[in-house]
């Protein structure tokens, strides 16, 4: 039995407390299928990690929307502390995914008609994410730009500059996460259904695998070749 476990009584009803309004969880809470109409067992899963990806990534895009003008205002540190907290959400949604993993595949074809033709690339809060974040390299371009700095010498002599080289660090940082979480959710989608399936949206897992080549700072990774030649040039090995 149980003990010195201490009960502690709402004086509420349910949905009264402030915390309940304040959260909202009486909405939060409905938008899940109710249990008796629930397809399988692990639908209920299978939505509530969904629906956390997608408010995180609300978070995400209204941090890096902040991010845009707190770069334009050239206010570095807030900046930077912003795209941090970008990058552990990224992070976050790794570990959430991970609980997808906890279902068979055979699990998921027990409610997989049950979403139809919908796809996680028909995701809003990733579209947000795709739209905004190539954006914020102009507002890191202008601020090189205000120093009359390249690239190439930002690296070269960071310990001139290294509050902007902490920002273009973070930026590949969160381009190496945001991709990673691309490629979990592929390897996700082939552990579920196999390589040489459809996804539910009809996009072939090949098609899915191109996109992985993609990222948002092309420039960042560039940089690294350029900086690697030069040091082969000076004989840096």
């Amino acid at each position: 039995m149980a003990k010195n476990i201490t009960h502690h009584p709402t004086k509420h009803a349910r949905g009264q407390s402030t915390y309940e309004r304040y959260l909202r969880t009486e909405e939060l809470l409905v938008l899940q299928k109710p249990e008796e109409e629930l397809a399988h067992h692990d639908e209920l899963q299978f939505q509530v990690v969904h629906q956390v990806f997608e408010l995180w990534w609300k978070e995400a895009d209204f941090e890096l929307r902040t991010i845009r003008t707190l770069l334009q205002q050239h206010n570095l540190p807030r900046a930077l502390h912003l795209l941090r907290r970008v990058i552990s959400i990224q992070h976050l949604m790794l570990d959430n995914m991970r609980m997808l993993e906890t279902m068979s595949p055979w699990d998921f074809h027990g409610f997989r008609l049950e979403l139809g033709d919908g796809a996680g690339t028909d995701s809003p809060g990733f579209h947000a994410l795709m739209s905004i974040s190539p954006l914020l390299w102009d507002d890191f371009v202008q601020v090189l730009d205000r120093e009359q700095l390249s690239l190439i010498n930002l690296y070269m002599h960071g310990d001139q500059h290294p509050q902007l080289l902490e920002i273009a660090e973070a930026l590949i940082d969160y381009d190496e996460i945001f991709q990673v979480f691309r490629a979990m959710h592929l390897k996700l989608a082939q552990r579920m259904i196999g390589p040489a399936s459809i996804g539910t949206g009809g996009t072939p897992m090949e098609l899915l695998a191109r996109t992985l080549q993609d990222v948002f700072y092309p420039e960042l990774w560039e940089v690294r070749n350029q900086l690697t030649k030069i040091a082969d040039e000076r004989g840096l090995k």
